[in-house]
């Protein structure tokens, strides 16, 4: 490409630095006391061939070659060998193509008069020649004009196409700057400095100086035919590239952004809750409305940026795929396996993530729905905390066979905005062994407390795109692609990152201010020891019930019922279970912890202890009385879990 730049550069150069375009010739004027001498001295020779030589000159300036060159043939036969009018005929003898007659002319010129513009006139017509012999003669009078006249701009650029010429690059582009420093709006340097730029690759510097070039004068032809030769392809690639690496890097600081955001709300959570005043009241503070609403505010940002990141997820994984598949084909050589196994990896992987988003959240029954004709113990029992937390009871009870206790709400966004969504309580059996009345309304009263503070209302968004985010994460596993180089799986892992530390924040500020609604209704003492009791049969029920089903599959007997097991008489087993329950009760908070510790917990309770509640409400009754069919619940609850248990030994059995 640098040839035919050269030999482009070279023809269009000549016909500005001659004097063809009239605007960049007179953008200082012919030199009045340059061009009176030269007047002098031919007035001197024969005054009859001044008006002659101005007429030919004004014609050449105004692209009139053909009376230019008349003219000057008519100044000569008045004036054989007048030097300046060879010179100026051998521009215009190039003007016309006449390359060997410029060359006659230029050299009748300087060997009549050797000065420094004919040394310059004979560098031009030399060049015409295109030879290398040429070319360094046209060089060294180059060099010599350039010399004696350094502030001359046009001799300066005619330096740089004879030092183009000769493959000296280094001179060329210093005589290219100094042209450009002499004259910045010359059309013709900004040329130049546009296919230097294009030789060093730097496409849109080069893109830029030819644009300026032609907004200075230069023909519309000649720089579209230097864009053409690739300079605006490239120049618009590296445009894209380039905003496209604006863009990589805007969407991954977001992701930084919100990682550090999330950071900062939970410091934020911390400070709230532990300036909170030790009232009796169960009403959040302002602080603790504000780092909610941020949390809120914050939440639904990140879902919406999970969203707004698929089409650049997208655009990578196929911008990728698609330049290791052109790299392949730049380089000359296409393995066409590999090829085909980028192209499928890239195309099952946008099938992938757009099918995540896609999916639905299903509301399934959480559990098995207990009837209030089941246990009206346990009904009474839940509408009279409802009452003295100050919301609406819950509309239905399920009982599962864990340990879990917790509330959900069911229904639409908007019914759950409006505060009509069914409240739901969810019953694990598993957590009521050796668990008293008393703790059990503590805990249903921390569970309402999220029910007062809206906690349930809302959040379908958020889930939906956690959905997504874990769906999209179990495609790329189950079908091989959860690898380094797969960006899917890179923007899987570090959005679910941030996501949680930033739900899970909201989750634990949440958990803390329901905590204050059990100590304040039922006291500190029975909430705490109940968060105790369910933290060690959390881990004592799913230690026994993995004794007992392991059991059962070795002996190939049904389980027994798994809330009446017989206590463990293994010390080893003991120690074990009792090292899990002291890790869980002294553990601390961890960043992705949907719960804080429970040691933070308890601290921040106890600053809202009340001696008057502690007393009323020690009800020591097992939980157990309030279902008047435990027994038979606790055989159903059996029952599942054996059903479950089959499933699983069926599939191991049939290789599933």
């Amino acid at each position: 490409m640098r040839q035919k730049f050269f030999f482009l550069m070279l023809l269009c150069s000549l016909f500005f630095l001659l004097g063809r375009v009239q605007p960049v010739v007179s953008q200082t004027g012919r030199d009045p006391q340059v061009e009176q001498e030269i007047l002098d001295r031919l007035n001197a020779i024969n005054p009859e061939a001044v008006p002659l030589f101005q007429q030919a000159t004004q014609a050449m300036d105004a692209g009139d070659e053909a009376n230019a060159k008349e003219g000057y043939e008519a100044v000569l036969r008045l004036a054989p060998g007048f030097p300046d009018a060879e010179r100026r005929l051998s521009y215009v003898e190039t003007y016309l193509g006449n390359y060997e007659s410029a060359l006659t002319h230029a050299q009748n010129a300087f060997e009549a008069d050797p000065s420094p513009f004919n040394h310059e006139g004979l560098a031009r017509a030399l060049l015409n020649m295109n030879n290398p012999t040429s070319n360094q003669l046209a060089l060294e009078h180059a060099k010599a004009a350039a010399q004696a006249l350094p502030e001359d701009v046009e001799t300066q650029l005619v330096l740089v196409m004879a030092a183009g010429a000769n493959n000296d690059a280094a001179l060329e582009r210093q005589a290219n700057a100094k042209a450009l420093a002499l004259a910045p709006e010359n059309p013709i340097a900004h040329y130049f400095a546009g296919i230097h730029a294009a030789q060093d690759k730097k496409w849109e510097k080069a893109e830029k100086e030819l644009l300026l070039a032609q907004q200075l004068g230069m023909p519309f032809e000649v720089v579209q035919e230097a864009l053409d030769s690739g300079i605006h392809s490239q120049a618009r690639l590296f445009r894209i590239l380039r905003w496209a690496g604006y863009t990589l890097a805007g969407w991954l600081a977001g992701f930084g952004g919100l990682f550090a955001l999330g950071g900062l709300l939970s410091g934020m959570t911390l400070r709230a809750v532990r300036q909170s005043k030790q009232a009796s009241e169960m009403r959040i503070g302002p602080l603790e409305k504000l780092v909610r609403s941020i949390y809120h505010l914050v939440i639904l940002g990140t879902s919406a940026y999970f969203y707004l990141s698929i089409p650049m997820l997208l655009l990578l994984i196929a911008g990728l795929a698609g330049g290791i598949i052109y790299l392949f084909f730049a380089i000359g050589q296409v393995p066409v396996k590999l090829v085909a196994i980028v192209g499928i990896t890239a195309l099952y992987t946008l099938y992938i993530v757009i099918r995540s988003l896609f999916i639905r959240i299903k509301e399934d029954e959480p559990g098995r729905l207990l009837a209030r004709n089941e246990a009206l113990g346990l009904w009474k029992l839940v509408e009279e905390v409802a009452g003295r937390v100050g919301t609406r009871p819950v509309d239905a009870i399920y009982i599962t066979p864990g340990p879990e206790i917790a509330v959900t709400e069911r229904g639409g966004l908007v019914k759950k905005l409006r505060g009509q969504g069914q409240r739901c309580l969810i019953l694990g059996l598993g957590s009521l062994n050796g668990m008293s009345q008393g703790q059990l309304r503590a805990i249903l009263a921390h569970e309402y407390g999220h029910f007062s503070n809206r906690d349930t209302a809302g959040g379908n968004f958020a889930r939906q795109v956690l959905v997504s985010v874990r769906l999209m994460g179990f495609g790329l596993a189950v079908h091989g692609l959860a690898s380094w180089y797969n960006p899917a799986w890179w923007f899987v892992n570090g959005f679910h990152r941030i996501f949680l530390r930033i739900t899970l924040g909201a989750s634990r500020l949440q958990e803390i201010l329901a905590d204050r609604y059990a100590a304040l209704t039922y006291g500190a003492h029975n909430f705490i020891e109940g968060l105790k009791h369910v933290i060690r049969q959390t881990v004592l029920f799913n230690f026994q019930v993995t004794n007992e089903v392991q059991g059962a599959l070795q002996q190939n007997v049904p389980l027994q019922n798994l809330y009446n097991l017989a206590g463990l008489q293994n010390s080893e087993a003991q120690a074990q279970i009792e090292t899990q329950i002291n890790k869980a009760l002294n553990q601390p908070t961890g960043t992705y912890d949907s719960h804080p510790s429970l040691r933070e917990r308890v601290e921040l309770v106890e600053k809202v202890r009340s001696v008057s509640i502690e007393n009323r409400w020690e009800d020591q009754a097992p939980a157990w009385e309030l279902l008047q069919n435990a027994e038979l619940l606790q055989r159903e609850m059996t029952t599942l879990v054996q059903g479950n248990v089959d499933r699983q030994k069926k599939a191991v059995e049939s290789g599933g």
